[in-house]
């Protein structure tokens, strides 16, 4: 009934998928655990997570390349078996005992009228705070991504994460995650407004994971970096509709100041801060000079 997938780099899974195989056990349902390792670059992780395919109902892909999230979670779901599909990241760990039994749940008050849909579960941060050197990663978690699912449900497209995603195997027929994107930023979002021009039907429960793979304050600003860089290329190539810019508020921004007759002038000034923005984000955790600085880049990517 449910193939749980998990793509995975450089992250050791054993205790995610302990969990995940306990639960799903005790429900009684038929199951199988799909992992697929994207070339992780760290070879004890690698050689330590392969064992995982010794257990019971468990099914081990190694990459020799990195093939990229978006093509890793498309295989993953050619390869499942079962007519429901839960997309579980390899930085998630289970919070609530109840979690398999949750979506279990929903799928038994919807396959019957509903023949395709999406459900995603949200996620969450615990409580203790992290080493410094991730607090800008934990911050912008807190105050970005965490958010309700009455909160979620009001646009429930937008911001759309496969983090903690349950998805009936049929929409991919129909929508498949861009493999065209390979770099970091925005594949998750393509993805969403697939799901929404199919009209697949999207929900929103209360049934998180806890987001635990920190990235420290350096990793993180480069993957900001990477994904303001994709934004970037897609506003150039003409990829951004009105449905994209929607939901873009850093496009929405720089669109608006841009129009100013002083917008010249404005960005100029951004980019002599990029000294001064950059310390108040890796030394200070600064969100309000991460937002400057992302407006920064954009608009040098944007006119390369």
């Amino acid at each position: 009934m449910l193939s749980v997938l998990v793509p995975i780099y450089n992250i050791n899974v054993h205790p995610l998928v302990s969990e995940l195989q306990t639960q799903l056990s005790k429900s009684g349902v038929d199951y199988e655990i799909i992992l697929a390792d994207d070339a992780s670059s760290d070879g004890s992780i690698r050689e330590h997570n392969g064992l995982l395919a010794e257990l019971e109902n468990v099914t081990y892909i190694q990459h020799e390349r990195n093939f990229g999230r978006s093509a890793s979670r498309n295989e993953l779901a050619d390869e499942a078996q079962y007519p429901f599909l839960l997309f579980i990241d390899c930085d998630a760990r289970v919070k609530k005992e109840c979690y398999i039994a949750h979506y279990l749940h929903f799928i038994s008050l919807k396959k019957d009228h509903i023949p395709e849909f999406a459900v995603s579960g949200g996620l969450s941060y615990r409580d203790n705070l992290p080493e410094r050197s991730k607090h800008l990663r934990y911050k912008y978690g807190l105050k970005r991504e965490v958010r309700s699912a009455k909160e979620r449900n009001e646009h429930p497209y937008s911001h759309f994460t496969p983090f903690n995603l349950l998805i009936s195997k049929s929409v991919f027929g129909r929508c498949r995650f861009d493999e065209f994107l390979t770099e970091y930023g925005y594949e998750d979002t393509f993805f969403g407004l697939a799901l929404e021009e199919a009209e697949i039907p999207m929900y929103h429960i209360d049934n998180e994971l806890y987001h635990d793979g920190l990235d420290d304050n350096r990793d993180f600003l480069r993957k900001i970096e990477a994904s303001v860089g994709n934004l970037a290329r897609f506003y150039r190539d003409g990829l951004v509709d009105n449905r994209f810019r929607e939901q873009s508020r850093l496009l929405q921004t720089w669109e608006h100041l841009r129009a100013k007759r002083n917008g010249k002038a404005i960005f100029k000034a951004l980019h002599w801060m990029k000294r001064p923005l950059t310390n108040l984000i890796l030394r200070h955790n600064s969100l309000k000079a991460l937002d400057l600085y992302k407006l920064m880049l954009f608009d040098g990517f944007v006119d390369l």
